[in-house]
């Protein structure tokens, strides 16, 4: 368990999804917190070290990038494979259709690299496009982040292509997140997650 200095502008929900846990665990560590909404710059918070807890709405559960090996496995599969390789399974279904919209569309390929898309999705959302997200700071304002990738509606809606509107379908949300990634870094590549993995960091939220 590690810890955090609290400051100017943070919130629980951010806090929390920057080191994959959740408001919840927070202040199940910080016994000092009695009102989410109220922390204070300077503090000192201890950091669980848990996974995000998200709500998953009804329907099919997701799968993991090798169509079922363990999160450590799909991590070595995915450190070996060359560069551009869509992933195994159902997720890297998903992507290379994704993928072949978005080239239509006119999105170079070396923004894209699939290896990072799938790198987003699985600590994202694990694979599940029925995932949402009700704690964080994007909840708190009214559009929580959904799916695959986690867009909100706001981000969805200004970046999905024509016929692709459904938040939850995996295809059209990945659609959505890349183009959303490509336009504000650059390329997936740039994630600012993508990044700090690279270089043995704890994945961050696009």
């Amino acid at each position: 368990m590690g810890n955090y200095s609290i400051k100017a502008g943070d919130t629980l929900g951010n806090i929390a999804k920057r080191y994959q846990t959740s408001v919840g665990e927070l202040m199940k560590a910080n016994s000092q917190i009695k009102d989410a909404n109220l922390i204070l710059a300077g503090d000192k918070l201890n950091i669980p070290g848990s996974k995000d807890e998200f709500v998953k709405a009804s329907g099919p559960k997701g799968v993991n990038l090798d169509g079922g090996a363990s999160a450590s496995a799909t991590k070595g599969a995915q450190a070996s494979a060359p560069v551009g390789n869509v992933p195994q399974g159902q997720v890297g279904d998903w992507i290379k259709e994704a993928m072949q919209k978005l080239s239509a569309a006119g999105v170079p390929a070396d923004k894209m690299n699939p290896q990072d898309i799938a790198s987003i999705i699985q600590h994202e959302s694990s694979g599940d496009p029925n995932v949402q997200n009700n704690w964080d700071y994007n909840a708190q304002a009214g559009t929580p982040s959904i799916g695959l990738m986690q867009t909100i509606q706001p981000t969805f809606d200004t970046h999905k292509l024509p016929g692709h509107d459904d938040i939850r379908n995996p295809v059209d949300n990945i659609i959505a997140g890349v183009r959303y990634a490509v336009e504000r870094y650059g390329s997936v590549s740039n994630v600012p997650g993508i990044q700090a993995l690279r270089q043995g960091q704890s994945y961050v939220g696009y």
